[in-house]
């Protein structure tokens, strides 16, 4: 499953995206930081892949 994520805004430490409208909405929040580290740019919006977990 891909679900595309759009930049809404960010506390102090983290940065929040969302996906989709109410009441199906999903909202991530990512760790500046690591956001930062990965050299990703967050206005431009994320992309999450959502597999099974292997056993």
């Amino acid at each position: 499953m891909k679900i595309n994520f759009e930049y809404k805004t960010e506390t102090k430490t983290c940065y929040r995206f969302e996906a989709g409208e109410r009441p199906e909405q999903i909202t991530i929040y990512l760790k500046k930081k690591q956001v930062d580290e990965a050299g990703i740019n967050p206005q431009k919006g994320i992309t999450a892949y959502i597999e099974q977990k292997e056993d």
